[in-house]
Order: structure tokens, then sequence, then C-alpha cells
């Protein structure tokens, strides 16, 4: 298969336009860290939120503003929105992308505290985050992005937690866009694997940059991972960058509630 090449990719041209104000949640993260990065190289101004951890292991190119918060504390949250209200006054477009996972385990060996802790960052902190940031929406133009999972819709055993918490996450967000509509649209990304340390638990939980299909499926199950997607590959952080990119501009402008499913070909809703 042709080796990919990412200098293909006009991203200046996918939607969020040139000074649009971007708060990435997560920012710091695999697929965060993209979006922040590609979004400074077009002209975006963007800030990234994420936990102190996430911050100091992954730092940002040198100048990019990152503000620390627990997206399940809302004294802390207050504290960030007041951050970016100082920085920018409005908001042009808001992405949630903190999340976490585990390993294949199945319902009857799960524990309660696992179970709490993925609809805790999964589902309860896009609520707190979406609740304390869209009074800095720019209304008419103002766009959210949660970023929910292809195990959402298409499940596997063993991610009894996590795809309850990225169902919920689409419904919710679908419930939020006709509440804020017209004002501010609200749409999911809703990516397949991806290369990122979220396959070894999320960046705010420590885990290798490196991290593989093998650690979570082993030998032959992340040989079997592959061969399902049509594509050929896993995803890269970049792959998912783009639709995000895409819903946050103009382009969108008539989409609402609606979810972008990008997984190589490998669940076809």
């Amino acid at each position: 298969m042709p080796e990919l090449d990412l200098n293909e990719i006009d991203f200046a041209r996918l939607g969020a336009p040139a000074g649009a104000r971007l708060a990435i949640v997560g920012g710091h993260g695999g697929i965060g860290q993209a979006v922040v990065r590609r979004g400074i190289e077009i002209g975006l101004d963007v800030v990234a939120l994420d936990t102190p951890n996430a911050i100091e292991q992954y730092p940002l190119p040198e100048g990019t503003r990152s503000v620390p918060v627990d997206v399940l504390d809302p004294d802390q949250i207050a504290v960030a929105v007041n951050a970016v209200r100082e920085h920018w006054g409005q908001l042009d477009g808001l992405v949630y992308l903190s999340g976490v996972g585990e390993r294949p385990t199945p319902v009857s060996a799960f524990g309660i505290d696992q179970w709490d802790l993925a609809q805790d960052v999964n589902l309860r902190g896009a609520f707190l985050i979406s609740k304390a940031f869209m009074m800095l929406m720019k209304p008419g133009t103002g766009s959210m992005v949660f970023i929910s999972s292809g195990l959402a819709v298409n499940v596997e055993a063993g991610f009894g937690a996590y795809s309850a918490s990225k169902a919920g996450l689409i419904a919710y967000a679908k419930v939020l866009a006709k509440e804020l509509a017209p004002s501010i649209r609200v749409n999911v990304v809703a990516p397949g694997l991806v290369q990122t340390p979220f396959l070894g638990g999320g960046t705010g939980r420590g885990a290798a940059s490196n991290a593989t299909l093998e650690q979570w499926f082993g030998d032959e199950g992340a040989k079997a991972m592959r061969a399902a997607i049509p594509l050929g590959r896993v995803a890269v952080p970049d792959d998912i960058v783009a639709p995000i990119l895409f819903l946050l501009g103009p382009a969108s402008r008539f989409m609402t509630g609606q979810t972008l499913h990008v997984n190589g070909g490998r669940y076809l809703p």
C-alpha cells in the first residue's frame, strides 16, 4: 500500500478560517496535539486545556497557550472559563477530546470504579465542559465538536463501559444540538482505531506514546483488527483532524446533531 503523505492534506481549506478562536479540551493528547499543531499552522488562535500531568508530559510548541483543568471539577472548569474569557471574550469553536479507555474486560470482571471513571470522564466531563463554555460561544457561527467512538454504535465484547459512555455522548450531543440551535452547532466525530497514547489508557493517565494494539488485543487480536479495516491500516491523528476542522468551520454550516464516522470503512452506518 502507498506510503501515507500528510503533506497532501490542505488543512487550511478544510473549514475553520484563519483567526478562529478554538478551545481544545484534551489538547495535549494524541488527537488533541494534532488539532492544536495543525490549527496553529493554518493561523487559528488555539488554547489547549488538559490535566497538569498531560501538559507536563506532552508539551505543545513553544508559545502555545495551555490551561490546566480537571474536567470533573466544576470549580477548575470555572477558572478555565474565566481564563479563556479574559484572553478572547468569545470562542468560535470548542472541541471535547478528553477521554479514558481500558483494555477489553468482560462486564462480569469490570469493577464499579472502572465503570464510573469511563462515565465520568467520557460523558460527565463533556456535560460539565459544554455547559460551562456555551456562554462563550459566538452566536450564529459557534461550533462544538465532541469526540465519540465507533464503539458507541459498532460494539465489541469487552467494551461495556466505554461503549456506553460514548453512545451517551452521541445522544447528549444530539439533544444539545436541538437546544442550542440556531445559535450554536453541535456535532460529533466518531473515530475508529487511532494510533495514539489512548490505546494505553490516555495521556492524562500517563500512557506511553508508543502504546499499540497488541497491548490491548494481543498479537492475533491486533492482526484481526487491522484485517477488518478495508483501507488496510489503523488511523493516525491527522486522519481525525480534518473532519474536526470541517465541523468547526463554515463549510459545515448546515450540519448540526450529526456524527461523522472516520474508521477506514470498518463500520458503515
